[in-house]
């Protein structure tokens, strides 16, 4: 497999995508930055697991949906007119998926 690039993502995203290609190119970009900064990835682009390159298409996908969330947080309704705040946290399919490659941080 290798490294997704922006057709890659686009079709993990799905046909009917309603974001443009600069904002996905921009997510990809920030999201590829934040992987390599915590786990070991391939030099070579041509040569990612599956896992690293499912987990980078995630990541952008997250990115993507929390624009409209900059708090990162979803007010969910309940009875009788209340409503409950719901902190959304850290993706754990991507932690998952990025697992095996995690550096670990010592000291």
């Amino acid at each position: 497999m290798s490294k997704p690039d922006l057709d890659a993502v686009k079709t993990y995203l799905g046909a009917d995508t309603q974001y443009e290609d600069a904002d996905i190119t921009a997510a990809l970009t920030s999201e590829a930055a934040a992987q390599a900064s915590r786990c070991r990835v391939p030099g070579d682009a041509a040569t990612w697991p599956a896992d690293l390159a499912e987990a980078l298409c995630r990541r952008v996908a997250r990115n993507l949906a929390m624009r409209g969330l900059p708090l990162g947080l979803v007010v969910n309704a309940v009875d009788d007119g209340e409503s409950a705040t719901t902190r959304v946290g850290a993706d754990i399919e991507v932690r998952r998926l990025e697992a095996p490659w995690r550096r670990l941080a010592i000291g």
